[in-house]
């Protein structure tokens, strides 16, 4: 979050190409397990390790949902088959550079993703059910097209994610975005509203928070009175992580036309 997670060498530089979003920024808070349902999307290295590409979130039992840009990603490597954690230290744990993870599944493409980010979601159809993780509740459709934009600066939206921490710019090399593997959680405001995204205002002159490289994919909440939902994934922001972010909202038609069938499954 302005604070994520991020690839090494070369497969740092091809998620940077490709656009994985943005890390966190401005006050992170370290999840724990307050989020346990979030978890990280990993990319299978040469050397028979995994790694952290992007986040993403359980919504069923079998569903794993992340950005379109990201299961794209894992596409172009020809890695239909992926692996998900939802350890919340997965970069500190000794394990990590193993295939111990237990949650293993098929890439799902949204047939409706345009690059980089258009209707951005994806899915990892895991091959068993989470037994032991309660899934987190998408919003409904329309959801946020019910409120006014002085509801919607009411909201608290909250993202979490593995995304790399921002840290002091280095005059000689620019900013630098390191990766420790640790779930996050951040606190942004409302910036404004369109038919398929939601930007979000992460500017830490008013106080605010956001995500990095390595949330792409990664939920936001909102509080209801029948509990959180997730309204949106992480979809894109502004290069250096300093204004806003860019979400891809999970109550629009696309979306839930997308995942509708998978959610149905058991």
């Amino acid at each position: 979050m302005r604070r994520a997670l991020a690839l090494v060498g070369a497969l740092t530089a091809a998620l940077v190409a490709v656009g994985l979003a943005p890390a966190q920024t401005g006050d992170v808070h370290i999840d724990g397990n307050e989020h346990p349902n979030v978890g990280a999307l990993l990319v299978a290295r040469t050397d028979g390790s995994l790694d952290i590409a992007c986040t993403g979130t359980l919504v069923s039992r079998r569903v794993f949902l992340t950005a379109g840009h990201c299961t794209d990603y894992l596409i172009s490597l020809g890695q239909t088959t992926a692996y998900v954690t939802f350890d919340p230290k997965f970069g500190t744990d000794s394990a990590h550079n193993t295939f111990a993870t237990p949650y293993q599944g098929t890439v799902h493409q949204n047939p409706n993703y345009k690059k980089p980010y258009q209707n951005d979601t994806g899915i990892v159809l895991l091959d068993a059910p989470v037994a032991n993780i309660a899934p987190a509740t998408i919003a409904p459709r329309h959801f946020l097209d019910h409120f006014s934009s002085k509801e919607l600066n009411g909201f608290v939206y909250t993202n979490v994610g593995y995304g790399t921490a921002e840290k002091v710019v280095v005059k000689s090399s620019g900013p630098d975005f390191p990766f420790d593997g640790i779930r996050k959680w951040t606190i942004s405001g409302f910036h404004a509203l369109n038919p398929q995204v939601i930007h979000l205002d992460q500017s830490l002159a008013r106080g605010l928070s956001g995500t990095g490289y390595g949330d792409s994919g990664g939920p936001t909440f909102v509080d209801t009175p029948t509990g959180p939902v997730v309204i949106s994934v992480v979809s894109s922001g502004d290069v250096p992580c300093y204004s806003t972010s860019t979400d891809q909202r999970l109550d629009s038609d696309d979306a839930q036309d997308f995942l509708a069938p998978y959610l149905a499954l058991n």
